[in-house]
């Protein structure tokens, strides 16, 4: 049986959903408001692509650059320049308009799938730019504090009402834009070019050229799109140019419907909402998003709005099961038990970490640490109940900083802790200052965020990347006795920071830095690097991260080097987060950190005995600094009486905290709110059949400066890809 809606039913539809956008800001949550803010900047990004995909025909994956291009111009002019906004909205239009007609010129040579890998490979040039030009982007870190643009109007953009319309009125705009280009004879000279090029051809249209502007309309529109998206975040990072964001924008033009504007802006609604809303109430929130997908291509291969044209049209049945299955798996996600709700209590902490990706193995740890801490204690902090608020950042800084604002403003959690990555870390600390509410880092190393850029309401518990490298340098040509020691690691902050520590400290003991190979993150095919490893060094130091820890040791093996140059590294290489998916090629193994679970006390032994009972492993370093970072929000809650609500108080307290027996040993923070505490040098050994990082070396109470002063130390610039020179190389 057909059923068709009444003509003009979708009309009306649209109808009532702009003229929700008009009167819901008011009414909704500023987390939900903060969501449609983000949904109508996508919109703007998907619709720009739509007039490549759905009006040319042609699926390009380095969209995503055009948006990195406007938002990076706003991020280095507003920051750096003081530039108002309509120079940064020129600028940023016309810089992603003239790479866009480079682009063109590149790209269109080829179709079908030729030209989806030409417009990946160029939009990989533009996030390479951005990762390696750290003069001018900052590189991995990104360019933070991104001031809310100033029009010269009564009322402040700097709020979250104000700017969504500002974002709403861009959309507005936009929309009206493309849709006069699409429905002219140039729109309609587009469609007959999808439809049959040769015939275009035959009827006399120059069919090359139709394409290369309606291509470099499309990168103009995205880099309008980059502008309100950096305005919005307050941040810049090569992130936002990843071929994930090209592959989710292309994502949204196929779900809500190619070829009609209204259906990619759809699209980006419902995939900004089950990022952002399914992943409060469930991990498992891209298991949904991947459901809709699957409908979305079974049911209404021509996308959502075009499923819907037909069921007024009473054309197809199957777009009403569609809409039916959209409907249902959004609401069993929004149903779905949510696990990352604790204990209903008083005093609320807010944790924002990765949860999903492939980092998900950290925020696990990180997770774990702050539960077992609270169950050994009953759940209370001061005598208060607690409750733990865990929220999924993707990795993502974007995302990062939608969940710290609906923790904050929605859930009026007293404390956050968090994040993984050096650059959401960047990303979210000029808002907790905004916010005025005190976050403790346990795993963001960034070195400036305790040196050259200090955030006031951020407390750190962890460490700085450079820190553990400092001795252990020392230690490498005085005690180990290396001359020459070649460096690999993962070319971003953490990398460099992890290098330059390390590098700084050998080389004024006598040793020499000969080479330096830096390999991208989340590399897992070292083969290239490895053949170029110099076998006239005397050792080699890595730096590997996340799923590169696991599979750099093996092949280094593989390769004949472990024999031939010993391997030593940065803390994270073989951390225990890593050590059971290693086996002997892991044995020997040398590193700096703040913590090894083969520590020798007392209290450190009974914290391994009691993790293990508890989560079947061995803690990671990941998991004790958020374990003590529950104690130490407790300490601090404790010498204020509970009163946490006193925010200004409750800082002061948190940055005066010093635990001299947690599980790493002794900790208190300097006067630059970075933690003093011991280093040791660990070596990887096999032990009842296990491997464990045995401590051959203790550095006590190290700081951050290490032995120099701190005010010469900041002279200095932060450790980057090129600081310090290979002079020997």
């Amino acid at each position: 049986m057909r059923i068709a809606l009444p003509p003009g039913a979708l009309r009306i539809a649209l109808g009532v959903a702009f003229a929700a956008l008009l009167v819901a800001p008011p009414l909704v949550s500023s987390f939900l408001l903060a969501l449609l803010t983000q949904a109508v900047i996508y919109a703007v990004l998907a619709m720009s692509l739509d007039i490549i995909l759905g009006y040319i025909g042609l699926a390009s994956l380095g969209h995503a650059a055009y948006l990195g291009l406007g938002a990076y111009s706003v991020g280095i002019l507003a920051t750096r320049h003081g530039a108002p906004f309509w120079v940064t909205l020129v600028v940023g239009v016309l810089l992603a308009t003239a790479v866009a007609s480079i682009f063109g010129l590149l790209a269109l040579r080829a179709t079908g799938v030729y030209f989806l890998m030409i417009t990946l490979a160029l939009g990989m040039v533009v996030w390479g730019l951005a990762h390696r030009w750290v003069t001018m982007t900052q590189g991995d870190n990104g360019i933070a504090g991104v001031p809310r643009p100033d029009l010269g109007l009564p009322w402040s953009f700097s709020r979250g009402i104000p700017f969504y319309y500002l974002a709403l009125a861009g959309f507005l705009l936009a929309l009206v834009v493309l849709r006069t280009i699409v429905r002219s004879p140039f729109g309609q000279t587009l469609v007959g070019i999808r439809e049959s090029e040769s015939r275009m051809r035959t009827l006399g249209y120059h069919v090359w050229l139709h394409k290369y502007l309606g291509f470099v309309i499309a990168g103009a529109v995205g880099g309008f799109a980059g502008v309100l998206w950096a305005y919005y975040n307050g941040f810049v990072s090569p992130a936002d140019l990843e071929l994930a964001t090209s592959v989710e924008i292309l994502l949204m033009v196929a779900l809500g419907g190619r070829g009609t504007l209204i259906g990619p802006a759809l699209g980006a609604v419902l995939i900004v909402g089950l990022k952002n809303l399914v992943s409060v109430y469930t991990h498992r929130w891209l298991l949904i998003l991947g459901g809709v997908y699957i409908g979305t291509i079974v049911y209404a291969p021509e996308g959502i709005v075009g499923a819907l044209r037909q069921w007024t049209k009473g054309e197809r049945v199957m777009g009403k099961k569609a809409i039916v299955s959209l409907v249902l798996a959004v609401l069993v996600g929004l149903a779905a038990p949510g696990s990352v709700w604790a204990q209903k209590g008083p005093i609320k902490i807010g944790v924002i970490t990765a949860m999903t990706g492939g980092a998900a193995q950290i925020g696990k740890d990180m997770t774990n640490g702050i539960s077992m801490w609270l169950d050994e204690n009953g759940g209370m902090i001061a005598g208060r109940k607690v409750e733990v608020i865990v929220e999924d950042s993707q990795g993502q800084p974007n995302v990062a900083l939608t969940k710290l604002q609906k923790l904050v403003e929605s859930d009026h959690v007293h404390v956050l802790v968090g994040e993984i990555f050096a650059h959401i870390g960047y990303a979210m600390a000029p808002k907790v200052d905004e916010y005025k509410i005190p976050m403790l880092y346990p795993v963001i190393a960034a070195d400036d965020l305790t040196q050259r850029k200090p955030a006031k309401w951020v407390v750190r518990t962890g460490w700085a990347s450079s820190q553990p490298n400092h001795p252990f340098g020392e230690y490498a040509a005085k005690t180990l006795g290396y001359k020459r020691v070649v460096t690999v690691a993962i070319d971003y902050a953490f990398g460099w920071e992890q290098v330059g520590g390390f590098q700084k400290t050998f080389e004024e003991n006598g040793g020499q830095i000969v080479q330096k190979l830096w390999a991208p993150l989340n590399t897992t095919d070292f083969a290239p690097y490895l053949s170029q490893i110099r076998r006239d060094a005397d050792a080699v130091f890595a730096l590997m991260v996340s799923i590169s820890a696991s599979r750099f040791p093996k092949q280094y093996q593989d390769a004949g080097l472990k024999a031939k140059l010993p391997l030593i590294g940065g803390g994270t290489t073989f951390d225990e987060f890593v050590l059971p998916s290693l086996g002997d090629e892991a044995i020997g193994g040398m590193s700096p950190l703040i913590y090894s679970a083969a520590l020798d006390t007392p209290v450190n032994r009974k914290f391994v005995a009691d993790y293990r009972k508890k989560y079947g492993k061995v803690p990671s370093y990941f998991s004790e600094t958020c374990y003590t970072s529950t104690r130490w929000i407790n300490e601090a809650a404790k010498a204020v009486g509970g009163d946490v609500e006193n925010r200004e108080k409750f800082l002061e307290a948190l940055r005066k905290v010093e635990i001299p027996d947690a599980p790493r040993g002794p900790v208190k923070l300097d006067s630059y709110g970075n933690p003093i505490q011991n280093i040791y040098i660990r070596k990887v050994e096999r032990k009842d059949g296990e491997l464990w990082n045995t401590v051959v070396f203790t550095y006590p109470a190290v700081s951050q400066f290490w032995k120099y002063k701190p005010e010469e130390f900041l002279k200095q610039p932060v450790y980057d890809r090129n600081f310090p020179a290979c002079k020997f190389c």
